[in-house]
């Protein structure tokens, strides 16, 4: 049995006296093993030489150091809990039966929302809207597929959106349309998605209030204290401000403010201001110092960017940024003090990503944090010794390198690449700090389920 030790969230939460947790193996870390007890005082770690008026006897229990998560989306993954629960759905008709059920107990919902649905039910990941149809032919659903890169949405949200016939030309993102060029009802990444979601309402406060007290639940539940929020636009900046002020915060948080290739100046300007806040209010659990860059898409939709074409489309994905404009931004947000946090899951964006980071860190001498770079599925030989040299955390989804459904719906796209994903080892021998992130609600939250994938590369159990 394992149970971790959160740190106390605040003064009423901590133990009021001296106590002592006895009988327990708590891990000390590699040098120096377990210890059969903990004292804690004043919600801090003391020495097992004082006194204590209560002592707890964990009954062999291990104690561990609380995790850190360092990328996921804990709101999105709260939204995701209110909708229809589909998670675990395993066919089209199990999707059908959980977003009528959904829908039959909350009638007074108009837009049915949730995720997140498997991708790897259809080889060929082409989802209909017509599916969505039978069951909904007058409420609009939207379901995000388990990338969260792809909604899958009926006939009725397409035509509130008004894309049921044809969409429009977008930069960035894809949009399945069948022979006559009318969207089938599946839309991926950024732009495609948001034809659809300009049109949703927007949850209220107290809705996300909701969402985040539940995830915030969830973590430390699996002993999770800490969290990067990876994706904060503007309004989710907002609410994680209201939350701070009105103290419904319970896990740490650090907020990564997303830019993208069309807003960034003007992002500049409020993530400055949103970090200012957070300061003024003073919360001891928000922290607002790191800037959110996505370089490209997925695998499963093959929209990463690659250097060697996908085999099922010839094509090399889709970046998102031009080099120009990323290493302008990416100075931009170094030179206001922030951290930088790269999306690359490509080979081409992980390249790209680390040559932002050595122009920023010689166009300014130092970065003002160590940069981050995110789920790097895929890295080219040549760039695996570099995330050393510039000082590049880098943040691995260690889940994802199980064999499952996930990791399958990527070998159509990149056929024996898939054999070469997930260097986890070859960078850390390269001499690379690296960290891990669960990206929740992408994937299970849970901490030990990571790290036993990362050593045995299995599915847990």
């Amino acid at each position: 049995m394992s149970r971790s030790a959160p740190a106390a969230t605040s003064k009423s939460a901590r133990p009021l006296v001296p106590t002592r947790y006895s009988n327990a193996k708590v891990w000390l870390g590699a040098d120096l093993g377990f210890s059969h007890c903990l004292t804690v005082d004043g919600g801090q770690i003391a020495s097992n030489d004082i006194d204590c008026d209560q002592v707890i006897d964990c009954a062999g229990a291990v104690i561990v150091p609380a995790f850190t998560d360092g990328h996921a989306h804990p709101v999105l993954a709260g939204r995701e809990h209110s909708g229809p629960a589909i998670t675990s759905a395993r066919s089209i008709r199990e999707i059908q039966q959980a977003v009528a059920s959904w829908m039959a107990a909350n009638p007074g919902d108009d837009w049915v929302i949730g995720g997140a649905y498997d991708r790897s039910i259809l080889p060929d990941g082409k989802f209909l809207a017509s599916w969505l149809d039978e069951v909904a032919p007058d409420r609009p659903v939207v379901l995000h597929g388990d990338d969260h890169h792809t909604i899958w949405v009926n006939t009725e949200a397409m035509r509130r959106a008004g894309v049921s016939e044809r969409a429009p030309e977008i930069n960035e993102g894809v949009v399945d349309v069948d022979a006559d060029g009318r969207p089938t009802g599946v839309f991926r990444e950024t732009d495609a998605k948001d034809l659809i979601f300009n049109h949703q309402p927007k949850p209220s406060l107290a809705q996300e209030f909701a969402a985040l007290e539940w995830s915030h639940g969830e973590m430390l539940r699996l002993g999770i204290t800490a969290v990067q929020d990876a994706w904060v636009d503007d309004d989710l900046a907002r609410v994680y401000l209201q939350a701070a002020t009105q103290a419904k915060l319970k896990v740490f948080t650090n907020l990564g403010f997303w830019w993208q290739p069309t807003n960034w100046q003007t992002r500049l300007a409020e993530s400055v201001d949103a970090r200012s806040e957070v300061a003024r209010i003073g919360n001891p659990l928000l922290r607002a110092r790191t800037v959110k860059f996505f370089l490209d898409g997925v695998f499963g939709s093959a929209t990463a960017s690659v250097s060697q074409p996908y085999e099922s489309t010839g094509e090399f994905g889709n970046p998102v940024w031009t080099r120009e404009n990323l290493l302008e931004a990416t100075l931009s947000a170094s030179s206001a003090g922030f951290q930088l946090h790269l999306h690359a899951i490509g080979d081409a964006a992980s390249t790209l990503a680390l040559d932002a980071v050595e122009h920023c860190t010689k166009q300014l001498g130092s970065l003002p944090m160590p940069a981050v770079m995110a789920h790097l599925e895929l890295v080219h030989d040549q760039d695996v010794d570099r995330f050393a040299k510039l000082g590049v955390v880098a943040n691995f989804q260690p889940l994802w390198g199980r064999p499952d459904g996930l990791l399958n719906s990527c070998r159509p796209h990149l056929g024996a690449r898939v054999d070469e994903l997930y260097r986890i080892r070859d960078v850390i021998d390269a001499g690379a700090a690296i960290s891990f992130g669960s990206d929740w609600p992408v994937s299970d939250p849970n901490p030990l389920l990571g790290a036993f994938t990362a050593v045995k590369r299995q599915v847990p159990g």
